[in-house]
């Protein structure tokens, strides 16, 4: 908590929940006195206002309010703020009595307060989420308050306990396909990430325990199975470092894919694969013109030959992702043909996906596949 404080954005978290609740407590008063506030009730607003404001934040802190991420708030962070407003409403209630025993006092302010706390408190937050990430509200709340608590009493049966490298966007997403599938038997037990600034903080109520030189103490400490290292944009040097310290701690460790391997930037637990040699060459990363290559490829009719071979099939999965108005698959073999074809066409279903079975070395074949679609 102590180097929190000395974190210019945690002091910039203070003051905008420190004004947000200045805001709910003078409202509460407005709204019981009709807009109109009395001369001696306007003096118990505020002598009481300093008071009410520390008792809260003390609470927030006490029940890891400023451990989490505003841009990652979840279902679980609104119940603690529930929680924790609730709370210090009854300590707030408990001084009053005490000190003044209601005298001057109308009960239905600390009641009023206590939901506009939760309000804008809430709010705030959520706008927050909300402006990282414009689908958070795409399902219902309803629906995202069934599965954070149906996922919440299964994760206790999970036997694999895994550490996410990484406390981005990526590793984020990681944690939320974890923790909404039922299906993955996996527990995230905490973040690892080498920015001083996170370490402590909380990501969905799960906590960034340390940096990746720390591994071999939280991997001793939390029995961990396995880390998923999430960090796309990683460099080789970088991606060396953090294996390194997985070998040397004992962890068995797989990564996702890096930024050129991802169709359209989504990461799914489905792409997570073992780290490759080509992961830690040291290399220069080259940085893609995608406009130019957009571009020159959408609206067009693109011919990849091989389109069934490794390279040709990743060729074919990113020309589609630029919108061309058709795609023609040139291969001699018949099943990489079919996989391919079946696999773009249900990703990309705007493009018109065309397989041709044919060998780029019988001219005739390549010459009326080019007469055909030119």
């Amino acid at each position: 908590m102590k180097n929190r404080l000395l974190h210019k954005n945690f002091l910039v978290i203070l003051v905008v929940d420190a004004l947000l609740l200045s805001a709910a407590w003078y409202s509460a008063w407005l709204l019981r006195f009709n807009f109109e506030i009395p001369a001696e009730s306007m003096d118990l607003l505020i002598r009481g206002l300093p008071l009410v404001v520390v008792i809260k934040i003390i609470i927030f802190s006490f029940f890891s309010l400023y451990q989490g991420m505003w841009r990652y708030t979840s279902i679980g962070d609104l119940f603690n703020i529930i929680k924790s407003t609730s709370v210090s409403s009854v300590l707030i209630v408990s001084l009053i009595l005490f000190s003044h025993d209601f005298a001057g006092f109308s009960r239905s302010i600390p009641i009023i307060d206590w939901f506009l706390t939760i309000i804008f408190i809430s709010g705030c937050r959520l706008a927050i989420r909300l402006y990282f990430s414009p689908d958070f509200m795409g399902s219902s709340i309803g629906a995202n308050v069934s599965r954070f608590l149906t996922v919440r009493r299964e994760r206790k049966d999970r036997s694999k306990n895994i550490l996410i490298i990484g406390a981005g966007d990526c590793g984020e997403m990681i944690y939320r396909e974890i923790r909404d599938n039922a299906s993955l038997q996996y527990n995230v037990v905490g973040f690892i990430d080498d920015d001083p600034a996170k370490i402590g903080m909380k990501i969905h109520g799960i906590r960034v325990l340390g940096t990746t030189g720390e591994l071999k103490t939280i991997y001793s400490k939390l029995m961990v199975f396995e880390a998923i290292i999430a960090i796309p944009s990683a460099t080789s040097a970088q991606m060396r470092a953090i294996v390194s310290n997985c070998k040397e701690s004992g962890v068995s460790f797989k990564t996702v894919p890096g930024m050129g391997e991802l169709i359209d930037g989504k990461v799914t637990v489905k792409a997570i694969r073992d780290v490759a040699y080509c992961d830690l060459l040291d290399r220069e990363t080259i940085q893609v013109e995608e406009e130019r290559i957009g571009g020159y490829l959408e609206n067009a009719s693109v011919l990849v030959t091989g389109a069934g071979g490794s390279i040709g099939s990743e060729l074919c999965r990113h020309i589609c992702r630029f919108r061309p108005t058709r795609v023609i698959l040139y291969e001699r073999a018949e099943s990489p043909l079919y996989e391919i074809e079946v696999e773009l066409k249900a990703i990309f279903p705007e493009v018109e996906v065309i397989p041709l079975l044919g060998d780029i070395c019988d001219r005739n074949q390549l010459s009326q596949a080019f007469a055909s679609f030119q």
